[in-house]
């Protein structure tokens, strides 16, 4: 049997009955998945930055235990001050340019086909600081398609005034939040800094938020930008009150057996928020079937191909690049 490491493409049971379970597409920065809409319309990248564990606060959980935080909740969201993450302009011609991708793209966001200019520019250009589930679109035969998919830490997206993903500027497709799934398995590779119970599902926050409050870790400054805004209108703003630099992790377990990681640090909600912090990637491609266990972190590949990983007693976050990233502001769920 062939050993390989964590970085290896997962396919994760988060339910019971694997053979059940839905699969979810991992993402990372530089995948577009399949039948991208266009060729990518990010202005410029995103600086590195460490992604950091969730804290314990302005969330809930969802029925498969899942992590979720609210869209207005502070820390969530980051960029770089000044600069727009995402070409808005680019994505609009594009999709004016062309009307069949245009028709599709609007009917997944529920708008008409000649409010895209103005809808496009209504969104906010972030990107995320954690992994986030969204329910992702391409284009095929004339029609939009539909797939489950985890984005990566660092990845461009736009945000609406709930601060919810509704488009990816890697390549343009159009964001929905994550369909309601009892039992799921992550497939495609997985950077080194994945871990399932890390992944976080944005909830539309309750009121329109009008300021973002997004983190920039090439200043360690919080800053804010007007939604709808690409980087003229950003300004300086207090950090939030309660963040840290250094969350703390503990372990939560439900009667399933699953785990979950929660730091102890809490950071306040706010308007929105972010930091961004792409994770390191590269890995080997394979099928894992993820456990909690107190051995070291192994997977095991059979001749069938099929791969098993036993997690490491402690739940760990995402390998820090550097020290002055906040703590992003969720809350732990248990599986179901």
């Amino acid at each position: 049997m062939l050993v390989v490491g964590l970085a290896t493409a997962l396919a994760i049971t988060l339910g019971t009955g694997t053979a059940s379970a839905k699969p979810v597409l991992l993402q990372d920065t530089s995948s577009s998945g399949p039948d991208a809409y266009t060729s990518s319309p990010t202005k410029a990248p995103p600086p590195a930055a460490a992604s950091t564990g969730p804290s314990a606060s302005a969330s809930a959980t969802s029925s498969n235990g899942a992590k979720t935080v609210s869209g207005a909740a502070a820390g969530l969201y980051g960029g770089t001050e000044n600069v727009s993450s995402c070409d808005v302009n680019q994505l609009s011609d594009f999709l004016t340019a062309h009307p069949d991708k245009g028709k599709a793209w609007a009917g997944v966001e529920g708008i008409a086909q000649a409010d895209i200019p103005a809808y496009l520019h209504s969104l906010t250009p972030v990107v995320l600081r954690t992994d986030t589930r969204v329910t992702n679109h391409g284009f095929s035969n004339g029609q939009a398609t539909t797939f489950q998919s985890v984005l990566q830490a660092g990845t461009a997206v736009l945000v609406d005034s709930h601060g919810v993903p509704r488009a990816r500027c890697a390549c343009g497709n159009p964001l929905l939040p994550p369909a309601a799934q009892s039992s799921e398995k992550f497939t495609g590779t997985a950077w080194s800094g994945f871990r399932p119970q890390n992944v976080v599902v944005v909830q539309p926050a309750p009121v329109q938020i009008t300021v973002i409050v997004l983190f920039d870790p090439t200043t360690g400054q919080y800053f804010g930008r007007p939604t709808g805004g690409t980087g003229h209108g950003d300004h300086k703003v207090p950090p939030p009150t309660g963040s840290s630099t250094s969350p703390s992790s503990s372990t939560s377990s439900s009667g399933s057996g699953s785990s979950s990681t929660s730091p102890s640090t809490s950071c306040a909600t706010g308007s929105a928020s972010g930091s961004e912090s792409p994770c390191p990637s590269g890995s080997t491609s394979g099928n894992v079937t993820s456990s909690t266990s107190t051995s070291p972190l192994t997977s095991t590949t059979t001749g069938s191909g099929e791969t098993t990983t036993s997690n490491p007693t402690s739940p760990p976050t995402s390998a820090p690049i550097g020290t002055t990233s906040p703590p992003v502001p969720t809350a732990t769920g248990t599986g179901s």
